[in-house]
Protein backbone atom coordinates (compact mmCIF):
# COMPACT_ATOMS: atom_id res chain seq x y z
CA UNK A 1 0.00 0.00 0.00
CA UNK A 2 1.49 3.36 -0.96
CA UNK A 3 2.04 5.64 1.80
CA UNK A 4 0.08 8.87 2.09
CA UNK A 5 2.77 12.04 1.63
CA UNK A 6 2.27 14.16 4.92
CA UNK A 7 0.49 16.99 4.43
CA UNK A 8 2.17 18.98 6.79
CA UNK A 9 5.69 18.30 5.58
CA UNK A 10 4.68 19.34 1.72
CA UNK A 11 3.04 22.47 3.54
CA UNK A 12 6.45 23.57 5.25
CA UNK A 13 8.34 22.43 1.99
CA UNK A 14 6.23 24.85 -0.19
CA UNK A 15 5.77 27.77 3.07
CA UNK A 16 10.08 27.56 3.03
CA UNK A 17 10.53 28.05 -0.56
CA UNK A 18 8.17 30.80 -1.14
CA UNK A 19 9.37 32.61 2.31
CA UNK A 20 12.92 32.58 1.12
CA UNK A 21 12.13 33.92 -2.11
CA UNK A 22 10.44 36.75 -0.58
CA UNK A 23 12.79 37.48 1.56
CA UNK A 24 16.04 37.09 -0.20
CA UNK A 25 14.78 39.98 -3.29
CA UNK A 26 15.71 42.71 -0.69
CA UNK A 27 19.56 41.15 -0.62
CA UNK A 28 19.89 40.43 -3.94
CA UNK A 29 18.23 43.73 -5.21
CA UNK A 30 20.28 45.71 -2.39
CA UNK A 31 22.43 48.39 -4.77
CA UNK A 32 18.78 49.01 -6.37
CA UNK A 33 17.22 49.07 -3.02
CA UNK A 34 19.92 51.59 -1.62
CA UNK A 35 19.82 54.00 -4.74
CA UNK A 36 16.31 54.36 -4.60
CA UNK A 37 15.40 54.59 -0.70
CA UNK A 38 18.77 56.72 0.97
CA UNK A 39 20.40 59.62 -0.73
CA UNK A 40 23.64 57.98 -0.96
CA UNK A 41 26.77 59.37 -2.20
CA UNK A 42 27.77 55.85 -3.43
CA UNK A 43 27.22 52.38 -5.10
CA UNK A 44 29.39 51.47 -1.69
CA UNK A 45 27.16 53.32 0.36
CA UNK A 46 24.10 52.21 -0.98
CA UNK A 47 24.82 49.33 -0.40
CA UNK A 48 25.89 49.18 2.56
CA UNK A 49 22.70 51.28 3.79
CA UNK A 50 20.29 48.54 2.12
CA UNK A 51 22.37 45.83 4.15
CA UNK A 52 21.72 47.85 7.20
CA UNK A 53 17.68 47.67 6.87
CA UNK A 54 18.25 43.95 5.61
CA UNK A 55 20.13 43.15 8.96
CA UNK A 56 17.64 45.48 11.01
CA UNK A 57 14.81 43.32 10.29
CA UNK A 58 16.96 40.24 11.66
CA UNK A 59 16.96 42.16 14.67
CA UNK A 60 13.25 42.03 15.36
CA UNK A 61 13.56 37.81 14.92
CA UNK A 62 14.11 37.08 18.42
CA UNK A 63 10.89 38.70 19.74
CA UNK A 64 9.05 36.53 17.16
CA UNK A 65 11.09 33.28 18.06
CA UNK A 66 10.02 33.80 21.17
CA UNK A 67 6.50 34.46 20.22
CA UNK A 68 5.82 31.85 18.06
CA UNK A 69 7.94 28.94 19.84
CA UNK A 70 5.72 29.71 22.98
CA UNK A 71 2.75 29.45 20.73
CA UNK A 72 4.28 26.20 19.07
CA UNK A 73 4.42 24.59 22.39
CA UNK A 74 0.63 25.84 23.88
CA UNK A 75 -1.16 25.19 20.27
CA UNK A 76 0.81 23.33 18.14
CA UNK A 77 3.47 24.08 15.63
CA UNK A 78 1.20 24.04 13.03
CA UNK A 79 -0.83 27.47 14.19
CA UNK A 80 2.09 28.98 14.37
CA UNK A 81 3.35 28.33 10.99
CA UNK A 82 0.06 29.62 9.49
CA UNK A 83 0.44 32.95 11.33
CA UNK A 84 4.10 33.13 10.69
CA UNK A 85 3.83 32.81 6.84
CA UNK A 86 0.94 34.91 6.64
CA UNK A 87 3.09 37.91 8.35
CA UNK A 88 5.90 36.97 5.67
CA UNK A 89 3.77 37.24 2.75
CA UNK A 90 1.87 40.41 3.28
CA UNK A 91 5.02 43.09 4.32
CA UNK A 92 6.72 41.78 0.97
CA UNK A 93 3.58 42.19 -1.25
CA UNK A 94 3.39 45.75 -0.22
CA UNK A 95 6.91 46.61 -0.75
CA UNK A 96 6.17 46.99 -4.12
CA UNK A 97 3.32 49.21 -3.94
CA UNK A 98 6.04 51.85 -1.57
CA UNK A 99 7.17 55.27 -2.68
CA UNK A 100 11.15 55.66 -2.89
CA UNK A 101 13.38 58.46 -1.42
CA UNK A 102 12.88 60.92 -4.66
CA UNK A 103 8.89 60.99 -3.55
CA UNK A 104 8.53 60.51 -0.36
CA UNK A 105 11.96 61.36 1.60
CA UNK A 106 12.73 59.61 4.65
CA UNK A 107 9.25 58.36 4.35
CA UNK A 108 9.79 55.80 1.80
CA UNK A 109 12.79 54.52 4.19
CA UNK A 110 11.09 54.75 7.14
CA UNK A 111 8.10 52.40 5.78
CA UNK A 112 10.49 50.05 4.06
CA UNK A 113 11.93 49.10 7.67
CA UNK A 114 8.93 48.96 9.27
CA UNK A 115 7.87 46.58 6.83
CA UNK A 116 10.83 44.54 6.71
CA UNK A 117 11.26 44.49 10.82
CA UNK A 118 7.69 42.95 10.21
CA UNK A 119 8.79 40.59 8.28
CA UNK A 120 11.93 39.57 10.54
CA UNK A 121 9.35 39.22 13.81
CA UNK A 122 7.38 36.64 11.49
CA UNK A 123 10.29 34.77 10.13
CA UNK A 124 11.38 33.79 13.46
CA UNK A 125 8.66 30.91 13.72
CA UNK A 126 8.63 30.17 10.47
CA UNK A 127 12.21 27.95 9.27
CA UNK A 128 13.67 26.35 12.91
CA UNK A 129 9.35 25.36 13.69
CA UNK A 130 9.27 23.71 10.15
CA UNK A 131 12.31 21.94 10.48
CA UNK A 132 11.68 20.85 14.45
CA UNK A 133 8.10 19.62 13.34
CA UNK A 134 9.43 17.68 9.93
CA UNK A 135 12.51 16.03 11.74
CA UNK A 136 10.51 14.60 15.01
CA UNK A 137 7.30 13.46 12.67
CA UNK A 138 9.94 11.48 10.23
CA UNK A 139 11.20 8.33 12.33
CA UNK A 140 12.67 6.15 9.34
CA UNK A 141 15.31 6.09 7.51
CA UNK A 142 14.11 9.05 5.01
CA UNK A 143 14.59 11.66 8.46
CA UNK A 144 17.82 13.10 6.46
CA UNK A 145 16.53 13.02 3.67
CA UNK A 146 13.25 14.83 4.46
CA UNK A 147 14.69 17.51 6.84
CA UNK A 148 17.60 18.48 4.03
CA UNK A 149 14.52 19.05 2.05
CA UNK A 150 13.38 21.61 4.44
CA UNK A 151 16.50 23.17 4.38
CA UNK A 152 16.83 23.09 1.08
CA UNK A 153 13.13 24.67 0.27
CA UNK A 154 14.67 27.75 1.49
CA UNK A 155 17.38 27.96 -0.87
CA UNK A 156 15.11 26.76 -4.11
CA UNK A 157 13.64 30.07 -2.77
CA UNK A 158 16.58 31.85 -2.39
CA UNK A 159 17.52 30.27 -6.40
CA UNK A 160 14.17 31.70 -7.93
CA UNK A 161 14.90 35.29 -6.32
CA UNK A 162 18.54 35.29 -7.99
CA UNK A 163 17.13 33.98 -11.00
CA UNK A 164 14.34 36.61 -10.92
CA UNK A 165 16.45 39.57 -10.24
CA UNK A 166 19.44 38.11 -13.55
CA UNK A 167 16.46 37.67 -15.83
CA UNK A 168 14.56 41.24 -14.83
CA UNK A 169 16.50 43.33 -17.14
CA UNK A 170 16.34 41.17 -20.08
CA UNK A 171 12.57 40.77 -19.22
CA UNK A 172 12.33 44.42 -18.92
CA UNK A 173 14.00 44.73 -22.51
CA UNK A 174 12.09 42.61 -24.58
CA UNK A 175 8.26 44.01 -22.58
CA UNK A 176 10.37 47.35 -23.56
CA UNK A 177 10.87 46.08 -27.53
CA UNK A 178 7.59 44.62 -28.09
CA UNK A 179 5.47 47.11 -26.97
CA UNK A 180 3.57 45.23 -24.29
CA UNK A 181 0.84 47.56 -21.55
CA UNK A 182 2.61 46.18 -19.08
CA UNK A 183 5.92 48.09 -19.21
CA UNK A 184 3.02 51.02 -19.25
CA UNK A 185 1.63 50.24 -16.10
CA UNK A 186 4.31 49.12 -14.07
CA UNK A 187 7.32 51.29 -15.61
CA UNK A 188 9.69 50.89 -12.62
CA UNK A 189 11.44 47.53 -13.05
CA UNK A 190 12.53 47.18 -9.80
CA UNK A 191 8.51 46.40 -8.42
CA UNK A 192 8.06 43.57 -10.58
CA UNK A 193 9.77 40.77 -8.77
CA UNK A 194 7.96 42.04 -5.55
CA UNK A 195 4.45 41.99 -7.21
CA UNK A 196 5.18 37.83 -8.04
CA UNK A 197 4.41 37.71 -4.02
CA UNK A 198 0.48 38.62 -4.99
CA UNK A 199 0.41 35.24 -6.32
CA UNK A 200 2.32 33.37 -3.92
CA UNK A 201 0.57 35.19 -0.79
CA UNK A 202 -2.81 33.58 -2.82
CA UNK A 203 -1.12 30.16 -2.77
CA UNK A 204 0.42 30.48 1.21
CA UNK A 205 -3.41 31.19 2.29
CA UNK A 206 -4.54 28.37 1.08
CA UNK A 207 -1.93 25.77 2.00
CA UNK A 208 -1.78 27.10 5.42
CA UNK A 209 -5.71 27.22 5.67
CA UNK A 210 -5.33 23.77 5.23
CA UNK A 211 -3.30 22.78 8.83
CA UNK A 212 -5.74 21.35 11.31
CA UNK A 213 -5.28 22.83 14.49
CA UNK A 214 -3.26 21.12 16.77
CA UNK A 215 -3.35 22.35 20.26
CA UNK A 216 -0.88 19.43 21.98
CA UNK A 217 2.55 18.89 21.20
CA UNK A 218 3.44 16.63 18.21
CA UNK A 219 6.54 15.32 20.26
CA UNK A 220 6.06 13.45 23.27
CA UNK A 221 9.29 15.04 25.90
CA UNK A 222 11.14 12.35 28.31
CA UNK A 223 12.48 15.07 30.48
CA UNK A 224 11.47 18.54 31.52
CA UNK A 225 15.24 19.31 32.24
CA UNK A 226 16.29 22.87 31.59
CA UNK A 227 20.30 22.52 30.56
CA UNK A 228 21.59 25.02 28.81
CA UNK A 229 24.08 23.61 27.06
CA UNK A 230 21.99 22.76 24.29
CA UNK A 231 21.11 26.04 23.28
CA UNK A 232 24.40 27.03 23.58
CA UNK A 233 25.66 24.30 21.43
CA UNK A 234 22.52 25.04 19.07
CA UNK A 235 23.12 28.67 18.64
CA UNK A 236 26.59 28.54 18.23
CA UNK A 237 26.30 26.08 15.42
CA UNK A 238 23.78 27.64 13.41
CA UNK A 239 25.83 31.40 14.18
CA UNK A 240 28.55 29.89 12.32
CA UNK A 241 26.11 28.48 9.41
CA UNK A 242 24.47 31.74 8.87
CA UNK A 243 27.75 33.99 8.55
CA UNK A 244 28.84 31.54 5.82
CA UNK A 245 25.54 31.45 3.99
CA UNK A 246 24.76 34.97 3.95
CA UNK A 247 28.65 36.26 2.97
CA UNK A 248 29.19 33.19 0.43
CA UNK A 249 25.97 33.65 -1.10
CA UNK A 250 23.38 36.14 -0.57
CA UNK A 251 26.44 39.03 -0.29
CA UNK A 252 28.40 37.31 -2.85
CA UNK A 253 26.74 39.23 -5.92
CA UNK A 254 27.32 42.32 -4.06
CA UNK A 255 30.67 41.53 -3.52
CA UNK A 256 32.08 40.55 -6.89
CA UNK A 257 30.29 43.14 -8.57
CA UNK A 258 31.40 46.09 -6.22
CA UNK A 259 34.90 45.38 -4.61
CA UNK A 260 36.46 43.05 -7.27
CA UNK A 261 35.04 44.50 -10.38
CA UNK A 262 32.86 41.64 -11.77
CA UNK A 263 30.27 42.65 -14.29
CA UNK A 264 26.74 42.60 -12.38
CA UNK A 265 25.02 39.47 -15.16
CA UNK A 266 28.58 37.54 -14.09
CA UNK A 267 28.53 37.73 -10.91
CA UNK A 268 24.62 36.78 -10.56
CA UNK A 269 25.10 33.95 -13.26
CA UNK A 270 27.59 32.55 -10.78
CA UNK A 271 25.07 32.99 -7.82
CA UNK A 272 22.61 31.49 -9.97
CA UNK A 273 24.83 28.39 -10.26
CA UNK A 274 26.56 28.13 -6.72
CA UNK A 275 22.98 28.04 -5.40
CA UNK A 276 22.23 25.11 -7.95
CA UNK A 277 25.22 23.29 -6.30
CA UNK A 278 24.73 24.13 -2.83
CA UNK A 279 20.78 22.44 -3.03
CA UNK A 280 22.54 19.52 -4.65
CA UNK A 281 24.91 19.07 -1.98
CA UNK A 282 22.26 19.49 1.02
CA UNK A 283 20.23 16.95 -0.58
CA UNK A 284 22.99 14.46 -0.89
CA UNK A 285 24.01 15.27 2.31
CA UNK A 286 20.73 14.27 3.90
CA UNK A 287 21.04 11.02 2.28
CA UNK A 288 24.40 10.59 3.31
CA UNK A 289 23.20 11.10 6.88
CA UNK A 290 21.36 7.67 6.20
CA UNK A 291 24.84 6.22 6.22
CA UNK A 292 27.01 8.36 8.24
CA UNK A 293 25.62 10.63 11.75
CA UNK A 294 24.65 14.13 11.12
CA UNK A 295 26.73 15.63 13.37
CA UNK A 296 29.66 14.10 12.05
CA UNK A 297 28.65 15.21 8.30
CA UNK A 298 28.37 19.08 10.06
CA UNK A 299 31.65 18.07 11.57
CA UNK A 300 32.84 17.87 7.99
CA UNK A 301 31.71 21.17 6.49
CA UNK A 302 32.68 23.21 9.52
CA UNK A 303 36.54 21.99 9.54
CA UNK A 304 36.62 22.27 5.42
CA UNK A 305 35.19 25.62 4.83
CA UNK A 306 37.10 27.02 8.01
CA UNK A 307 40.85 25.48 6.39
CA UNK A 308 39.68 26.87 2.77
CA UNK A 309 38.02 29.85 2.98
CA UNK A 310 41.49 31.95 2.44
CA UNK A 311 42.92 30.50 -0.33
CA UNK A 312 39.45 30.27 -2.00
CA UNK A 313 38.55 34.26 -1.47
CA UNK A 314 42.55 34.81 -2.69
CA UNK A 315 41.54 32.50 -6.12
CA UNK A 316 38.48 34.66 -6.33
CA UNK A 317 39.86 37.85 -7.03
CA UNK A 318 41.73 36.44 -10.72
CA UNK A 319 38.22 37.55 -12.06
CA UNK A 320 37.40 35.43 -15.00
CA UNK A 321 33.77 33.71 -15.00
CA UNK A 322 35.02 29.93 -14.78
CA UNK A 323 36.87 30.50 -11.09
CA UNK A 324 33.67 32.53 -9.82
CA UNK A 325 32.04 28.86 -10.52
CA UNK A 326 34.08 26.90 -9.30
CA UNK A 327 35.06 28.83 -6.28
CA UNK A 328 31.31 29.13 -5.10
CA UNK A 329 30.51 25.81 -6.21
CA UNK A 330 33.41 24.17 -3.73
CA UNK A 331 31.32 26.72 -1.43
CA UNK A 332 28.20 25.31 -2.20
CA UNK A 333 29.47 21.80 -1.53
CA UNK A 334 31.43 22.55 1.88
CA UNK A 335 27.92 24.41 3.15
CA UNK A 336 25.65 22.07 2.01
CA UNK A 337 27.34 19.29 4.24
CA UNK A 338 26.06 21.63 7.15
CA UNK A 339 23.06 22.97 6.06
CA UNK A 340 22.05 19.35 4.97
CA UNK A 341 21.93 17.88 8.43
CA UNK A 342 21.04 21.16 10.38
CA UNK A 343 17.37 20.27 10.96
CA UNK A 344 18.60 16.52 12.34
CA UNK A 345 21.31 17.81 14.63
CA UNK A 346 19.25 20.45 16.40
CA UNK A 347 16.01 19.14 17.24
CA UNK A 348 17.81 16.18 18.80
CA UNK A 349 19.19 18.76 21.15
CA UNK A 350 16.26 20.36 22.14
CA UNK A 351 13.59 17.05 21.91
CA UNK A 352 13.82 16.30 25.53
CA UNK A 353 14.05 19.78 27.38
CA UNK A 354 13.29 22.84 25.41
CA UNK A 355 11.14 21.31 22.46
CA UNK A 356 9.44 24.12 19.83
CA UNK A 357 10.76 27.10 21.95
CA UNK A 358 14.12 26.13 22.70
CA UNK A 359 14.17 25.71 18.72
CA UNK A 360 13.28 28.88 17.70
CA UNK A 361 14.73 30.90 19.89
CA UNK A 362 17.68 29.89 19.98
CA UNK A 363 17.75 29.57 15.93
CA UNK A 364 16.69 33.29 15.59
CA UNK A 365 18.93 34.82 18.03
CA UNK A 366 21.86 33.47 16.13
CA UNK A 367 20.53 34.22 12.85
CA UNK A 368 19.89 37.68 13.79
CA UNK A 369 23.47 38.47 15.73
CA UNK A 370 25.31 36.68 13.16
CA UNK A 371 23.37 36.01 9.88
CA UNK A 372 21.35 39.68 8.90
CA UNK A 373 24.49 41.36 10.15
CA UNK A 374 26.76 39.36 8.05
CA UNK A 375 27.01 41.30 4.95
CA UNK A 376 27.94 44.45 7.17
CA UNK A 377 30.18 42.84 9.04
CA UNK A 378 31.82 41.43 5.97
CA UNK A 379 31.54 45.01 4.30
CA UNK A 380 33.05 46.96 7.64
CA UNK A 381 35.97 44.36 8.17
CA UNK A 382 37.22 44.87 4.02
CA UNK A 383 36.84 49.15 4.41
CA UNK A 384 38.76 48.99 8.07
CA UNK A 385 41.64 46.95 6.70
CA UNK A 386 41.79 47.33 3.01
CA UNK A 387 41.68 43.23 2.27
CA UNK A 388 39.48 41.93 0.24
CA UNK A 389 40.27 37.91 1.80
CA UNK A 390 38.94 39.89 5.01
CA UNK A 391 35.22 37.97 4.67
CA UNK A 392 37.27 35.00 4.71
CA UNK A 393 38.92 35.58 8.15
CA UNK A 394 35.85 36.22 10.05
CA UNK A 395 34.14 33.31 8.79
CA UNK A 396 37.28 30.98 9.43
CA UNK A 397 37.40 32.46 12.95
CA UNK A 398 34.24 31.44 13.43
CA UNK A 399 34.62 28.27 12.12
CA UNK A 400 37.49 28.12 15.14
CA UNK A 401 34.50 28.03 17.34
CA UNK A 402 31.96 25.90 15.57
CA UNK A 403 34.21 22.93 15.01
CA UNK A 404 34.74 22.30 18.65
CA UNK A 405 31.00 22.53 19.24
CA UNK A 406 30.38 19.91 16.16
CA UNK A 407 32.62 17.98 17.72
CA UNK A 408 31.05 17.56 21.19
CA UNK A 409 27.38 16.97 19.92
CA UNK A 410 29.13 14.02 17.43
CA UNK A 411 30.84 12.81 20.58
CA UNK A 412 27.75 12.58 22.81
CA UNK A 413 25.71 10.50 19.57
CA UNK A 414 27.95 8.18 19.30
CA UNK A 415 27.96 7.53 23.13
CA UNK A 416 24.11 7.57 22.64
CA UNK A 417 24.58 5.12 19.98
CA UNK A 418 26.38 2.59 22.12
CA UNK A 419 24.67 3.25 25.16
CA UNK A 420 20.84 3.59 24.19
CA UNK A 421 18.26 5.33 26.72
CA UNK A 422 15.59 3.08 27.72
CA UNK A 423 12.59 3.18 25.82
CA UNK A 424 10.59 4.48 28.06
CA UNK A 425 9.25 7.70 27.15
CA UNK A 426 10.91 7.87 24.09
CA UNK A 427 8.82 5.98 21.88
CA UNK A 428 8.39 7.33 18.50
CA UNK A 429 11.16 9.62 18.80
CA UNK A 430 13.85 9.07 16.52
CA UNK A 431 17.30 8.38 17.50
CA UNK A 432 20.24 9.31 16.12
CA UNK A 433 22.49 6.83 14.11
CA UNK A 434 20.24 3.82 14.51
CA UNK A 435 18.10 4.58 11.33
CA UNK A 436 14.99 4.48 13.65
Amino acid sequence: MRRKFNPILKIALTANTIEWFEFSLTAFMALEIGRLFFPAASDKSALMLSFLVFASSYLARPLGSIFFGMMGNRRGTGSALKLSLLGMAIPALLIAFLPTYQTAGYVATAMLLLLKVVQGFCAGGETPLSGYYVSLTVNDRNRGGYCALVAGSGFIGMLQASGTIFALPYVASWLQLSDSPIADYVPDTWRWPFLLCIPLSILVYFLRSSIAVDRKSQVPVASRSRSATPLVQGFVLVAFMEIALYALFVWMPSYLHSYLGIASADARLSNVVALLILFVSIVASGYVARFIDASTLALAGIVALGVSLYPLFYVLQQGDFATLVAVQAAFGIMAGCLVGVIFVVLPDLFKRSWGNFGMAVTYSFAVALFGGTAPVVCAYLIDVTGLLTAPAIYIAASALLAAPVAYSVARANRRQVSHPLPSSGTDGLYVPGTGR
